[in-house]
């Protein structure tokens, strides 16, 4: 069988796997699937699988699905595609029942009018929404002043109230309501602020390649770790482990892939040892960042839903846990990638290998001070500076522009298509939120109805899931919200304690981190999966096993720590 044959029949594949999806009677199950809904699971499992296979090259997978859910799943799409989000007639029949057999009938066509352009215009429709608009249309006369009479305004506050208790608030939640992604959401992944911080790491990695500057910090930082390829390795992990901590995950593995390209110069081509150079960076990326509540987005959201709940979890407890962790999986994730990938090359002498000095040309001088400025930036927190990490990004690529460091023929050889890969990541956590897709699969997990044990661990394997295939700060983002409130209720009705709650959010923060098994699934990863010397499947191996090994790990701490009292 050769390779076009291969390829044809794992197509078939996925095509008939993703569209099985289409046909499955969610409804039965108890899940309120819409139309939309089921396109994006359908999306979802085709995009899973092309990226897991390989069919076509992954960033074309990427643009294939931005292309459809343009076409199929936003407020743009093809006519022929396009789905009746809501019952007008069920609206219409609210409105007039709200007014009442004595309102004036052209009172009510024209709020019947006013309430369906308005929801038309709206890509997320929910009860909530439509009760509001109505609500707002009603009063509209009041507010303006156009009503002033007591009397006339007492009838119209009548009607707006009846929307909040009795049948008609139970017709309004009862409302088929279907949500579409935003068209401009989605063309917006192509210009994601953090492909913004994907350019500016490309342009410092280019910039420190073309005047020697990586070679040089490479052995400065790495001498100490000596000449054995394994310390070599652990070396670079524990650096890019605490960078992490205190910067963008993305950053930091953006500035040390930096660093590794002149010490994967120096493996042979045939030493998988350089899968597992390349892969140490994403993971001290992803693992480092667990270790204080600012080193990741998840960290920060779950740590303001534990202090809404009034648990007690300080900065410094956060580092008293996250940091132990952070050096047991470092150390986990080192040893499994010299089981994986074994390193044939018996010595890194870098000294030796990486020789040379600083360059002291005006174009040199200008790519250290703005090396330094830019990394500087995205260590110091942004309150003593004002600007995000994606904006600082913008710094690099603005300097070496305009100084000439960067030229238009080192522009064309950046990888424009690793950007593409990410904004198609983008695109799917697109589809599942502005859908509710996401949201509404959670919500029918009745999560308030298992004990603690099995509510940590069934959250975080689906946290875990999640965070594979879209964005880690959206899955953490989605989640930690709806936990949170699921612990609050179970505290007050005494089947949760204080250990239980904090285990929960904390676990449900670190399995946002955990998922790294595929290029998609982080950007440090496809940064490493950039270089050229990692396969996607040694990818999928290695963070797969580290996934679940690590979550395993966070659960037995956690229950560790809430049996001896940590957390009160």
């Amino acid at each position: 069988m050769n390779q076009a044959q291969k390829t044809l029949i794992k197509l078939i594949i996925v095509l008939l796997l993703s569209g099985s999806m289409l046909l499955i009677p969610f409804e039965e199950w108890g899940i309120p699937i819409n139309t939309i809904q089921s396109r994006v699971i359908a999306l979802f499992v085709f995009a899973a699988l092309m990226w897991i296979l390989e069919v076509i090259p992954i960033w074309t997978t990427s643009v294939l699905v931005i292309t459809l859910t343009l076409l199929g799943m936003s407020n743009q799409s093809l006519n022929f595609l396009q789905v009746e989000r809501f019952d007008s007639a069920a609206v219409k029949a609210i409105v007039a029942d709200a007014y009442g057999p004595a309102a004036k009938p052209e009172t009510v066509q024209a709020t019947q009018d006013a309430v369906l352009a308005d929801m038309k215009k709206q890509t997320s429709l929910s009860s909530a929404y439509v009760r509001s608009t109505i609500n707002n249309t009603i009063l509209a006369p009041v507010v303006s002043g156009k009503v002033t009479e007591p009397a006339a305004k007492a009838e119209l506050a009548a009607a707006a109230a009846k929307l909040y208790d009795g049948t008609l608030s139970q017709r309004i939640n009862e409302l088929n309501l279907v949500s579409v992604s935003k068209q401009k959401s989605i063309f917006a992944t192509f210009a994601d602020p953090i492909i913004i911080l994907f350019l500016g790491g490309f342009f410092l990695a280019d910039a420190a390649t073309k005047y020697r500057l990586d070679i040089n910090l490479a052995r400065v930082l790495l001498k100490p770790f000596g000449t054995n390829p394994k310390y070599v390795l652990l070396g670079l992990m524990s650096v890019t482990a605490v960078f992490s901590m205190f910067m963008s995950n993305t950053a930091t593995a953006a500035m040390m892939l930096a660093l590794l390209t002149p010490v994967l110069a120096l493996f042979k081509p045939e030493d998988r040892g350089r899968a597992a150079f390349a892969l140490c960076i994403p993971i001290g990326a992803n693992v480092g960042g667990i270790g204080t509540p600012i080193g990741t987005p998840p960290n920060a959201i779950a740590l303001k839903y534990m202090q809404d709940l009034g648990l007690d979890v300080t900065f410094g407890k956060w580092m008293m846990f996250g940091i132990p962790f952070v050096l047991i999986v470092l150390l986990v994730g080192w040893l499994v990638l010299l089981k994986m990938f074994p390193i044939s090359q018996k010595s890194l002498d870098l000294s030796k290998e990486l020789k040379g000095k600083f360059l002291t040309t005006p174009k040199a001088i200008i790519v250290y001070a703005t090396f330094i400025v830019t990394i500087l930036m995205w260590i110091i927190p942004k309150e003593y500076h004002g600007l995000d990490s994606n904006s600082v990004a913008i710094i690099p690529i603005a300097v070496f522009s305009i100084t000439g460091v960067i030229m238009k023929k080192d522009l064309k050889a950046m990888s424009w298509d690793v950007l593409w890969l990410v904004a198609g990541g983008f695109a799917l956590g697109v589809a599942l939120s502005e859908t509710n897709l996401a949201k509404d699969m959670i919500n029918a997990i009745p999560f308030d109805t298992w004990n603690s044990i099995m509510l940590l661990v069934g959250a975080s394997c689906i946290c875990l899931f999640m965070a594979t295939f879209m964005s880690h700060t959206a899955t953490a983002a989605l989640l930690v919200p709806i936990l949170g409130g699921v612990a609050g209720a179970m505290m007050a009705a005494g089947s949760m304690d204080t250990p239980g709650a904090v285990a929960l959010l904390v676990t449900v923060a670190f399995a946002s981190s955990l998922g790294m098994a595929l290029p998609i699934s982080t950007p440090p990863n496809a940064m490493a999966y950039a270089t050229g010397h990692v396969e996607q499947k040694g990818m999928a191996i290695s963070g797969t096993i580290l996934c679940l090994l690590g979550l395993a790990i966070t659960i037995l701490m956690m229950v560790g720590l809430g049996a001896v009292g940590f957390f009160g």
